[in-house]
């Protein structure tokens, strides 16, 4: 399935999840019985509901404490751990919310630990959150405490998100583009406009609109869910229409509805391929010599952010032999890397734009053979057919010749894929047990 999430309104984390309990009524049931036994949730309760906005009908997901409903009147997310009385400390409390340092935030993310993917998507989700906070204000993640999105109402609101990411069977997503929302918000820093810089740190490259309604419109947890969402798993809108599920925010707005729309589309199968969007970088360049060339195209293959840099012999203006360099790189990383071009090169100038590729599923393994560990990848052809490829950078310490490190290269995979058609096999077998 496919998931397109109109903004008409804006995102939140508990606009979110109501988009989603409406799409997926099922997981209503599973979810309460998810979050149950977890020790944060002892305290509070979840009220799913059905309620209106400019006469759409939709769900709202409110996370009482004690019944009663949380208010919050502040956005702030990030203040250091200092010792001023003015600066909030660990674990302090207020609007009867508890905020917790980052480190506090792991510890209670661990209750979910059991439930991998869950965990690995609700503790991803925090870590874009924290790391922007980190860069804007300077402060390293282990002396910063999260204000609203760390308490505990925030993070339930996260894990419930991870939770429904994980169980609906969702295998791509897409969003519209965001509402830039006007007006001003107050937080420890002063009257900032909106979007609040955390925002702006998570979303950049994301496409933006301005409209006429006041007020915040993403908040930092809707910002960090919908990055998250973009960068794993993000494809063009492609399928057939099946439903939709509103998730309705609680401000009202003067002409538009204050709702997500989460739209639901059956894909057709495009078996063991995955699907992402990325940027490509280039440049071409006709006054480097080959060594310092080949230097600074060592350095920008390393970056953060890279996934592969090739270099192109073409003929350009005037006749000249020129190096056309071309980099595939992560969205989030395209800034950084366009600043390190000029610096590390000579071009003058660089072009970039953004490509959706197709990705065979793969899985990184480590067998142990002859008492040494060799790290191969298995890749799942669209034919249901699996190759093996011992990794390169194991390869070239084999301290043999080129026919000898072929056979072993042969054995290694060969048994990599031994070992996963047992697997598979006795897989199968338990089912039909």
């Amino acid at each position: 399935m496919h998931i397109h999430l109109d903004i008409v309104g804006g995102i939140a984390g508990d606009m979110f999840c109501s988009a989603m309990l409406d799409a997926f009524p099922e997981l209503e049931s599973p979810l309460r019985a998810f979050l149950s036994p977890l020790a944060i949730f002892r305290s509070y309760q979840l009220e799913i509901k059905t309620t209106r906005q400019k006469e759409i009908v939709g769900k709202q997901f409110v996370v009482l404490k004690n019944n009663q409903a949380i208010d919050d009147s502040q956005h702030l997310i990030l203040k250091p751990l200092k010792t001023q009385a003015h600066f909030v400390a660990k674990n302090t409390q207020t609007n009867n919310h508890e905020h917790y340092a980052w480190q506090d935030i792991l510890v209670k993310l661990n209750q979910i630990k059991a439930h991998d993917k869950t965990y690995q998507c609700a503790k991803e989700i925090y870590m874009i959150l924290a790391q922007a906070e980190s860069e804007i204000h300077g402060i390293d993640l282990q002396n910063i405490a999260l204000h609203e999105v760390g308490a505990d109402d925030a993070i339930i609101d996260i894990i419930t998100a991870a939770f429904l990411i994980t169980h609906s069977n969702v295998s791509s997503w897409s969003c519209s583009a965001l509402p830039w929302g006007q007006g001003s918000i107050k937080c420890a820093h002063g009257t900032l406009p909106v979007p609040a810089p955390a925002i702006l740190k998570i979303l950049t490259n994301f496409q933006w609109i301005h409209d006429d309604e006041i007020g915040e419109r993403i908040t930092p947890t809707g910002a960090a869910i919908l990055a998250w969402l973009m960068k794993h798993n993000s494809s063009f809108l492609n399928g057939s229409f099946v439903k939709s599920g509103y998730g309705c925010g609680q401000r009202t707005f003067k002409q538009k509805p204050n709702i997500l729309r989460a739209n639901v589309f059956t894909t057709q199968s495009q078996a063991n391929l995955e699907q992402d969007s990325i940027f490509i970088i280039q440049c071409d360049i006709d006054d480097m010599t080959s060594e310092s060339l080949a230097i600074a195209e060592d350095k920008l293959r390393i970056l953060s952010g890279v996934i592969d840099l090739v270099s192109l012999q073409i003929k350009g203006k005037k006749g000249r032999w020129m190096n056309r360099i071309e980099i595939l790189c992560l969205s989030e990383q395209l800034t950084n890397i366009c600043h390190q071009l000029f610096t590390e090169t000579s071009t003058l100038g660089v072009r970039y734009w953004p490509i959706n590729r197709f990705k065979l599923s793969r899985e990184h393994i480590t067998l142990n053979i002859d008492q040494q560990q060799w790290p191969v990848k298995v890749a799942t052809r669209p034919n249901h057919n699996y190759t093996a490829k011992l990794e390169s950078d194991k390869l070239k310490l084999i301290d043999k010749s080129y026919a000898e490190c072929q056979i072993i290269k042969y054995k290694i995979e060969q048994t990599a894929l031994k070992n996963l058609s047992q697997k598979l096999n006795d897989h199968e077998k338990d089912i039909k047990s």
